[in-house]
């Protein structure tokens, strides 16, 4: 309801003579060139200027009718709340108790009642002219009401166990503190159709919009039925609830009051049921022969928990991506994903927590078997997945995924809130066996509030993962897919692997940009493993040693896999860099291999599986850093130590990075382990299909390019495939007299310079069969002479791309640089050159041990480099 009438106050308040200017401004900028060109990764800050001008006060007016439609719910529900125990009062002619005479014994006994009941404050008692033997609670938080019917008055007489009950009953409502969140439902339900249903059908009509109004009718009834049907289930659920504080002869007593009203029920009644403010007399008999509502963890719970969320999603997202001020963390980038997923995550993780630690408790105390967790959370999950999609805001979006993108994430999606129920529930299971078996009050509670906590900060995590992804894998022509997709060499073609990317990218950014947004799910992720010590200190064993073992030979494999042995010619930078890359893959798998272990092996939790990960990566990165030292030393200048940016991405990829795609791969080899043993591991046959299974999957996944893409055809010389090092290069550039390098050689008129380098002063290229390709520099320096200076162009850092080349024509295309730094030196004093690489093309010659690439600029400039192959 909130997110809807956010929404549905944007139609009312829109001002369409604004909306109409705005949109033939920006129709007017057809000719200018794109503001953001994915293809070429660049951003037209004229164009983007021009946008904005165009678009004005859009932001701060989104924002203005958002508030304005969260105020105008928030008034209506608080009128409503106050003042619906004054309108029940005066309806119902209501008269307080303490006020009509003779009722002295009476109010004694409700006395004794409400100390019974373990109330603090004794409610007021009203009395009513029904001859139902029946009563009510209501109220606000300043007075609560207990009514009660003239017939049940009566009833203190004639039949004082039926008024026991029913008194009981009653008070039961105010010691499971549920009349504020009866009260506060049943307004709101009256405010959705007061509040956002009739003004905004008012604004359709009254802009003779009808046909808008029938193409969201639809959408209106269903939120209307949605509402009314959550709010009768509350209503219903309070009496279940109600009913489970009776013991003994009042359970007994109430029991037979509710035979009176049985009759047999059809498929009819029961669908009525969904509509009614009491559940049927038969449920509520049957709940109290043998209770299951309360202990049992029913799907679809979770579903309407996520359709709920789901439908609100959409409307918080655009409130939060419309703040004056952007969020902390990645919502500058996201657009308020993440920060969405945080505020939705603890609702949704106390439904999770209550229904399934509910169900665990209860299964402790009587024997039983709790629930597994994962049909709950995959329910949960589906219900946000159709709810986002049934968001009102959702009916006006085009840009969403295509089909089998759509497809792919919701797979993952529900597997992953399958994943989710089954850790709560193991969370339950364990503290339940380490709670001494009668356990309850405070120590239960303790127990439960920090399990909530965890499952907050883990489902917050999960559902901010979820609204960015979606966010995303968007279809628009500016979306992170389509501009991974781009890098990739196709701008108009999104492939498996471009969605695997993406996710990479996302977890990356995390760890870069807001590391404890995967800090604290991983921390959460741990909660149930401190109940259960044997196991957890298993997986710590086998973490430690896959640590022990791959950090004692990552510096040898580092070593053994350089290129300097063989090509002495890379400097050390240049050989660091190039290993670099290398380093954190080996890292990512002993992880990987560590959580499978656990998990296959020892049958343990996929929880199990990210300790013995995370324990893996404790000891790892320090070898990571002791391998880049040990790379920068030189034996005259000795060792260099890590800098401040090597540590944080060791630390980051190790313990952050890693541990997220092992317990991706512990999943994976759960579920694979699952498979196995359903099928019959004791028989080889099924075992070899199954894993075969497996294997052509991940094949699948590393080689598909997604359904209906078509097969673009590749221009890569296989010679070019290898590492080369520059052996020659010369360059000939003009030099105008208002350039860096004209200033500092102060020039008076335009002139040229020629530039050269050597084998020792020259950098590493690896051209790779995917074809993409990575240079290396090491202080690259070109030196020549111009105007009586000496002039060097000094350049380091790393730059990857993608190449082409087929007779004779080489390209390249999509640079990404790292760590890039280009300076013009002239005599003592030098001037920072670094810009953004283009797009290049040039010819090549290439032969079995000689490379030689030419360009050439339009304005006569030219160079042209001359490589030898590296014999690594």
């Amino acid at each position: 309801m909130v997110g809807t009438s956010m929404f549905g106050w944007q139609v009312v308040l829109i001002d369409p003579a604004v909306t109409r200017e705005r949109a033939v401004c920006l129709a007017g900028l057809a000719g200018l060139p794109p503001p953001i060109d994915v293809r070429a990764g660049t951003v037209d800050a004229g164009s983007a200027a021009a946008v904005q001008r165009c678009l004005g006060t859009l932001g701060a007016d989104v924002l203005r009718q958002m508030l304005i439609g969260l105020a105008v719910l928030v008034a209506v529900t608080a009128l409503v709340y106050l003042a619906a125990p004054w309108v029940e009062r005066r309806l119902r002619g209501l008269r307080r108790l303490d006020r009509v005479p003779g009722t002295e014994a009476l109010r004694a006994d409700l006395a004794a009642l409400v100390r019974e009941a373990g109330l603090r404050r004794a409610p007021t008692f009203v009395v009513s002219r029904s001859a139902r033997v029946s009563g009510n609670t209501f109220g606000t938080v300043a007075t609560r009401y207990v009514r009660l019917d003239l017939g049940l008055v009566h009833a203190h007489r004639t039949a004082p166990a039926r008024f026991r009950a029913v008194v009981l009953h009653e008070l039961a409502h105010l010691r499971n503190a549920d009349v504020d969140l009866t009260r506060l439902t049943v307004a709101l339900a009256w405010a959705f159709p007061l509040g956002v249903v009739a003004p905004a059908a008012v604004t359709f009509l009254g802009a003779l919009r009808a046909p808008d109004l029938a193409r969201n009718l639809w959408r209106l009834a269903l939120f209307a039925v949605v509402v009314q049907v959550s709010a009768w289930s509350v209503l219903r659920a309070r009496e279940f609830a109600a009913d489970a504080r009776l013991g003994g002869e009042d359970a007994a007593t109430a029991r037979a009051l509710l035979d009176v009203g049985l009759r047999p029920t059809g498929w009819r009644d029961r669908l009525a049921a969904l509509f009614r403010f009491h559940p049927l007399a038969r449920a509520r008999a049957d709940e109290l022969d043998q209770p299951r509502r309360l202990v049992s963890a029913r799907p679809v719970e979770a579903l309407g928990a996520g359709l709920a969320a789901g439908i609100a999603a959409p409307p918080l997202v655009d409130l939060l991506s419309h703040l004056p001020r952007p969020l902390a963390g990645l919502d500058p980038v996201t657009g308020g994903s993440q920060a969405a997923g945080l505020l939705l995550g603890a609702p949704l993780a106390l439904v999770l927590t209550g229904a399934l630690w509910r169900s665990a408790w209860w299964a402790r105390r009587h024997c039983g078997r709790p629930v597994r967790g994962a049909v709950f959370g995959a329910a949960l999950v589906v219900g946000l997945l159709v709810g986002r999609r049934l968001a009102w805001s959702a009916g006006y979006a085009d840009d969403r995924p295509v089909w089998w993108v759509e497809l792919v994430l919701s797979l993952c999606t529900v597997a992953g809130g399958a994943l989710l129920g089954r850790w709560v529930a193991l969370g339950a299971d364990a503290w339940m066996r380490r709670l001494p078996r009668h356990a309850e009050g405070r120590a239960v509670r303790r127990v439960w509030a920090a399990a909530a906590l965890a499952t907050t900060v883990l489902t917050a995590g999960f559902l901010g993962a979820l609204l960015v992804l979606d966010a995303w894998f968007a279809d628009g022509d500016l979306s992170m897919l389509r501009l991974l997709a781009a890098r990739e060499g196709h701008p108009d073609r999104v492939t498996v692997v471009t969605l695997a990317d993406t996710v990479a990218l996302h977890v990356r950014v995390l760890a870069d940009q807001a590391p404890y947004l995967l800090a604290a799910p991983l921390a959460a992720a741990l909660f149930p493993l401190v109940a259960t010590g044997a196991t957890a200190r298993r997986a710590l064993r086998v973490g430690a040693v896959a640590g022990i073992v791959a950090a004692v030979a990552l510096p040898v494999v580092v070593a053994g896999a350089a290129v300097a042995a063989r090509d002495p010619g890379l400097g050390p930078a240049a050989l660091r860099g190039l290993v670099e890359g290398h380093t954190l893959l080996p890292v990512t798998l002993v992880e990987a291999t560590a959580a499978v272990a656990v998990v296959a092996g020892r049958r343990l939790s996929i929880w199990h599986g990210t300790l013995a990960a995370l324990t893996a990566g404790v000891l790892l990165a320090p070898a990571v850093l002791a391998a880049g030292v040990l790379l920068s030393c030189d034996p005259g200048a000795g060792c260099a130590g890590p800098d401040r940016a090597a540590v944080a991405r060791a630390l980051g990829h190790a313990l952050l990075v890693a541990p997220v795609f092992a317990t991706l791969a512990a999943a994976l080899g759960a579920a694979a382990t699952a498979a196995l043993a359903r099928l019959g591991s004791g028989r080889w046959p099924a075992s070899a299909t199954a894993a075969a299974v497996l294997l052509g999957l991940a094949a699948a996944v590393v080689t598909a390019d997604g359904p209906g893409s078509p097969t673009v055809p590749v221009d890569r010389d296989s010679c070019l495939v290898g590492v080369w090092r520059l052996a020659a290069g010369r360059y000939h550039l003009h030099v105008a007299t208002d350039s860096a390098l004209g200033r500092l050689a102060g020039l008076t008129a335009a002139t040229t310079v020629d530039l050269t380098n050597e084998a020792s002063t020259g950098f590493a290229t690896a051209y790779r069969a995917d074809g993409t390709a990575t240079d290396l520099y090491d202080l690259t320096v070109a030196e020549g002479t111009l105007n009586g200076h000496t002039v060097r162009q000094v350049r380091r850092g790393t730059q990857t791309y993608r190449w082409t080349a087929r007779a004779g024509r080489y390209t390249q295309r999509n640079v990404v640089t790292t760590g890039d730094l280009a300076l013009l030196r002239v005599d003592g004093r030098e001037a920072d050159v670094t810009t953004v690489v283009d797009d290049s093309a040039s010819t090549y010659r290439c032969g079995p041990g000689e490379l030689v690439i030419r360009f050439d600029g339009d304005d006569g400039s030219w160079g042209e480099e001359t490589f030898v192959r590296s014999p690594a």
